[in-house]
């Protein structure tokens, strides 16, 4: 199919759109994100946005937010927001999303790598053991600010 993975590293007036789009399909209950939000997305120095893009009419497909920080132990990486577009799944997109993520955070010196996913995404979950994450028996622990 063609589709390629990119970096979102400048603001264009198409992507809070697609976000959005995104977003909804990953979230309804999500709040729209204006475009000074996606701007501080992308230019967040911990943030590495990586979009999906169909090479046709360059439409934005699928998405995911690698932030890569330094604690005192190592510099870890946490996986956000991944999402492909319900009309594009299925043909290994988010395969080809991770797997960039992976390779940049291997190069940025990371030294694990995390993120959640709820239960009842079955389908997802079964991708990120065969992919090679494994499960973590931990707690995660949330206030709401």
């Amino acid at each position: 199919m063609g589709i390629t993975i990119e970096q979102l590293k400048a603001f264009s007036l198409d992507v809070t759109e697609a976000l959005n789009d995104l977003l909804a399909q990953l979230n309804p209950g999500s709040k729209p994100l204006n475009d000074e939000d996606v701007k501080e997305i992308i230019n967040g120095s911990s943030n590495h946005f990586f979009v999906a893009r169909e090479p046709i009419n360059n439409k934005i497909v699928g998405m995911l937010t690698l932030i890569v920080y330094r604690i005192p132990v190592w510099k870890k990486g946490w996986i956000e927001d991944l999402v492909v577009d319900k009309d594009y799944r299925s043909i290994g997109i988010a395969t080809k999303l991770i797997q960039h993520a992976v390779k940049n955070a291997k190069a940025l010196g990371v030294s694990s790598l995390n993120f959640t996913s709820r239960p009842q995404r079955e389908d997802a979950n079964r991708l990120y053991l065969k992919l090679g994450f494994k499960k973590r028996d931990t707690n995660v622990y949330r206030i709401e600010l």
